[in-house]
């Protein structure tokens, strides 16, 4: 859905400092929201990918507008110095992201140099 696959698909459920995210889907999107908790306190969650039960809790991204579960737009609902931890983690996770992506492209590219070397020398030997 607009304003949350992209969180759903970088960043898993969990905590995060003072951070819940939780990072899920239905049959139309995904779905994505964090809540902010207390200094030291630990997300109680029920089930995978569901928002964390306590009661300190408080939501502050999720959805904004639109029916959920049809249309619905996500957005901050609270604004904050949460926002600018949240951006970092999403920086930080964005880079870990680009460099596995990096990594992969040059293990397939050596991989396709020492084919073409080996397919070299072999038809070289003949």
């Amino acid at each position: 859905m607009v304003g949350a696959r992209e969180y759903a698909e970088l960043l898993e459920s969990g905590q995060y400092g003072k951070l819940y995210l939780s990072s899920g889907s239905h049959a139309r999107g995904k779905t994505f929201h964090i809540q902010v908790l207390p200094e030291g306190e630990i997300a109680e969650v029920t089930t995978p990918n569901t928002l964390c039960t306590n009661d300190t809790a408080v939501l502050v991204y999720g959805v904004v507008s639109g029916n959920p579960g049809w249309t619905e737009t996500y957005g901050w609902l609270h604004r904050g110095k949460w926002q600018d931890d949240f951006s970092k983690l999403v920086e930080a996770k964005r880079k870990e992201v680009q460099y596995k992506n990096d990594q992969k492209a040059i293990m397939l590219e050596q991989r396709e140099l020492a084919h073409y070397a080996k397919e070299r020398k072999l038809l070289s030997e003949y």
